[in-house]
């Protein structure tokens, strides 16, 4: 090899190990901002939370990182509850574009407060066919029916996310089904299912909680 195709080489390798030293350097710079946005978001000091993570999440790095995906969340959450609900969904469609279910439910609920209630359920439509096993969208989508008190319409929601052979969430998702019911002033069936719920989750309070409810109906 002659010393000019050596110097081309020597040349890509320095550019190769300074941009990983810069990449190294934005990671761990972005993981101390973020960090510093978490505790304000614990004080409720929603707008310093916001800057932090907005700005943690310009941080240069290779690839789009969990720990990417985790500022996004939190910024969106910042943004939520300054009640700056379309910035929030411009989060959420980032992070749906790199295949977060759970940002189809927080962009579904952003549409809700402001009270696009057929967006919201056409978002959760969506959620529900990219990832028909998480069971946290049909909880969304259930919820979103409820406030239009359409109780039947999102029990059929909660019955078809419990035939999923793989559900994830399922936890959430029954203890929705008790609530539809209630909702529905169905009592002993949602007694039914809380006794059942609280036999598969001994541990769970909220589950106690309903039960002991119920048992005064």
């Amino acid at each position: 090899m002659n010393s000019k195709g050596k110097g081309i080489i020597t040349a890509v390798i320095v550019v190769l190990i300074a941009l990983a030293a810069f990449c190294g350097f934005g990671y761990i710079s972005q993981r101390m901002t973020a960090s510093e946005g978490i505790t304000y978001l614990d004080k409720k000091e929603y707008q310093k939370a916001y800057e932090q993570f907005d700005h943690a999440a310009g941080k240069f790095t290779l690839i789009f990182t969990k720990q990417k995906k985790d500022v996004l969340f939190y910024e969106g959450e910042a943004l939520y509850q300054m009640g700056e609900y379309g910035k929030a969904i411009e989060i959420y469609d980032e992070l749906i574009d790199h295949g977060e279910s759970r940002a189809y439910s927080l962009k579904a609920y952003c549409l809700a407060q402001q009270k696009k209630l057929n967006k919201a359920i056409d978002v959760c439509d969506q959620g529900i066919k990219e990832h028909p096993d998480d069971g946290e969208i049909y909880c969304t989508k259930y919820a979103v029916l409820a406030k239009r008190e359409k109780y039947t319409q999102g029990l059929k929601v909660i019955e078809r996310a419990l035939k999923q052979k793989e559900l994830e969430n399922k936890k959430e998702v029954l203890f929705a089904r008790i609530s539809a019911y209630e909702s529905m002033f169905d009592f002993d069936t949602a007694y039914r299912y809380a006794k059942a719920y609280v036999k598969a989750y001994p541990k769970d309070a909220n589950g106690k909680k309903e039960l002991t409810f119920l048992e005064t109906r």
